[in-house]
C-alpha cells in the first residue's frame, strides 16, 4: 500500500499538441486520499540535474490500485512538493502516463477522468496551486 504521507499527481501530456491533463479521481488530483482541509504548499523542489528521493513502490502501488499495467506511469524524477496543514505534511510527486493517448477508458471504470488545469476550479486551493506548479514544470 502507498505510504500515508505520499500523494501522487498523475498527468498525460499530448505529444503533438503539448496539451496537459490531470487525473481527477474521488474529487482530488492528489492520489489517493487527497489532502486535509486547510492544507498549503510548504515547499517545492525542481532538481534540474538531480533526482528527488521518492518511494520506489509509489508507481507500482499506484498502477495496481488503478488496475493498470505496470509500465503506464513514469515518475518525474525532478519534481517534488510538500503540502499539509498544521498537523500533517505530505510529499507530493508527479507521474506521467506513458501512453500516446490518455487512458480515459481504463480510468473511467473507477470514476476517474482527465481534466485540464482550467477545469480544476472546484478543487481545494492547495490542489490548484500544486497543479500550477506541475503545469509550469511540464511546460518549461
Amino acid at each position: 500500500m502507498i505510504l500515508e504521507n505520499h500523494r501522487l499527481i498523475m498527468y498525460h501530456k499530448q505529444a503533438t499538441s503539448a496539451r496537459v491533463t490531470f487525473l481527477l479521481l474521488n474529487g482530488s488530483v492528489c492520489h489517493f486520499d487527497g489532502l486535509p482541509a486547510e492544507s498549503k504548499i510548504v515547499d517545492s523542489t525542481i532538481e534540474e540535474d538531480g533526482i528527488v528521493d521518492y518511494p520506489e513502490s509509489l508507481i507500482s502501488n499506484s498502477t495496481k490500485r488503478l488496475g493498470l499495467s505496470s509500465n503506464i506511469l513514469e515518475i518525474e524524477k525532478s519534481f517534488q512538493a510538500k503540502a499539509g496543514n498544521s498537523t500533517l505534511t505530505f510529499d507530493v510527486y508527479l507521474a506521467g502516463f506513458t501512453t500516446v493517448d490518455p487512458p480515459r477508458e481504463q480510468l473511467a471504470h473507477l470514476g476517474g477522468k482527465l481534466i485540464s488545469i482550467t477545469e480544476a476550479v472546484r478543487l481545494q486551493r492547495v490542489e490548484i496551486e500544486l497543479l500550477g506548479l506541475a503545469y509550469s514544470f511540464l511546460m518549461d
